[in-house]
């Protein structure tokens, strides 16, 4: 390490802020609940949002909610909306005063280590839609931010239901360019010792596929083949929400995946912007430039 570089910590930085994303069920917001109590325990000062209107009950206290500011059932009424469509526009109507949950997050920004933002169960919702993307793409301009794909292990033990899993969430990768962390969730309930040697061993995969005999399966292996760099590649760790086993170890991981993002995804992201301004700014001065020579030769007409 370089002697002139000061040593990077988590807490010397800005809040790290957690996206908890997953298919309807696979305890996203026990996994949430967990890690403010871990958080705590260690006392590390973070902040909780809710961005799921359709959430009756919450086991943990939400610095900042959806439900405060957005009614649900109106919604569904006001519209002539069904569940799904009144999560959507719910959340569309929290993106356009998103800036004001930046701005106080800004200003704990000096004490904050961590903002942990629990998402809908309807997982397409979030992640496809337009509000979806604004709220990863304002946090990931000015903080470090991770998403946690929870998958649960205990609804993943057909494979073709894994494929599905790591198909979605490998489009969530590319759609979002940020880092993210498998947890395999429920362990109290299920082994998970099939699911590592799923990850690690892609001839016992196939073999598990080689039981489907139909179109599906085949379709699978097919997948399995061009997602098995992907899934070797993205880190996962096994954890139980409910009774907090493997939990501590997810702290311990987000070093790493804050320094990672900090060295690769931070400077892409600048890059990105900067590549993005010069090109407008070139759009502009060409568009000057062009009205500019229209107006000269339209008085060199006038003056014939």
């Amino acid at each position: 390490m370089d002697p002139k570089k000061p040593k990077t910590t988590i807490s010397s930085k800005k809040p790290m802020v957690l996206f908890f994303v997953g298919m309807a069920g696979s305890g996203k917001t026990t996994l949430v609940h967990r890690i403010s109590l871990d958080l705590s325990f260690l006392k590390k000062l973070h902040y909780i949002i809710n961005l799921d209107p359709a959430s009756r009950n919450i086991p943990y206290f939400a610095n900042i909610d959806i439900r405060d500011t957005i009614n649900f059932q109106k919604v569904m009424k006001d519209y002539f909306l069904g569940p799904n469509g009144a999560i959507l526009t719910s959340l569309n109507l929290f993106s356009t005063r998103f800036n004001q949950v930046q701005d106080i997050i800004q200003k704990k920004n000096s004490f904050l280590d961590f903002v942990l933002i629990d998402t809908p169960g309807q997982i397409e919702i979030f992640t496809w839609s337009a509000s979806g993307s604004i709220i990863t793409e304002s946090f990931s301009r000015n903080f470090p931010v991770v998403l946690f794909y929870v998958i649960d292990i205990a609804r993943t033990i057909h494979p073709l239901t894994f494929v599905s899993n790591i198909l979605y969430s490998c489009s969530i990768l590319y759609k979002t360019r940020l880092p993210i962390l498998l947890i395999l969730n429920k362990t109290d309930i299920t082994s998970v010792d099939f699911l590592k040697e799923w990850l690690n061993d892609n001839e016992a995969f196939d073999k598990a596929l080689e039981k489907e005999k139909f179109f599906a399966g085949s379709f699978a292996r097919s997948l399995a083949f061009s997602i098995d760099i992907f899934h070797k590649k993205i880190p996962f760790l096994t954890v139980s929400a409910l009774s907090g086993i493997g939990s501590l170890n997810i702290i311990k991981f987000l070093k790493k995946i804050w320094i990672e993002f900090y060295i690769s995804f931070q400077i892409e992201l600048e890059t990105s912007i900067f590549g993005y301004i010069k090109n407008l700014t070139k759009k502009i001065y060409d568009k000057q430039k062009l009205k500019k020579n229209f107006s000269n030769k339209n008085s060199l007409t006038g003056a014939k």
